[in-house]
């Protein structure tokens, strides 16, 4: 019993995402073989920042190489078959609200509630050649925790989970 109520004061990062994916079903993702990284940018508020933008970067780029490389494509420097970019950033946020006069916060006489936390955003494109979107990745987090590599490497895997570049399987009759 001491040992469950000590594991619920242990504080956890506290987070949820929104992803959403847009892709054409009917493309042939086959033809594609090799990837490179275009022009990408960190949008968080200058004095906002925790980590520096080469770092962020850095950590983006390497969630997508490794999911991109897990999926069978091969990173060359430039011109490759796709090209990856990102958009991404964070914003500190803080919620309050009113509970009305009968809602009190338990153990409280207030009557308000507040609750501070990062709000992130990440925009993933895959892009041919020919800058035609091939894969889009729009994901929202709310955060209170610091784990960017954590968050990044979730969104990434969630949002090329349907991404193959195997061929499909033949439907026998």
């Amino acid at each position: 019993m001491i040992r469950a109520f000590l594991f619920l004061l242990i504080p956890f990062p506290l987070f949820s995402q929104s992803i959403e994916v847009e892709y054409k079903k009917d493309r042939d993702y086959t033809v594609y073989k090799t990837f490179s990284f275009g022009e990408s940018e960190i949008i968080t508020p200058k004095d906002q920042r925790q980590v520096p933008d080469a770092t962020l970067k850095a950590l983006i780029q390497k969630s997508i190489k490794e999911e991109l490389m897990e999926k069978g494509l091969k990173p060359v420097d430039s011109a490759g078959d796709l090209v990856a970019t990102f958009v991404a950033g964070t914003q500190a946020r803080s919620d309050m609200e009113q509970l009305g006069p009968l809602g009190m916060t338990p153990g409280s006489n207030a009557q308000t509630w507040s609750r501070d936390y990062r709000m992130g955003s990440m925009i993933i494109d895959l892009e041919d050649r020919q800058k035609n979107l091939i894969w889009r990745i729009n994901a929202t987090s709310f955060s209170s925790s610091s784990n960017s590599q954590q968050m990044i490497d979730e969104v990434v895997s969630a949002g090329f989970k349907k991404l193959s570049f195997k061929p499909k399987k033949s439907k026998k009759k």
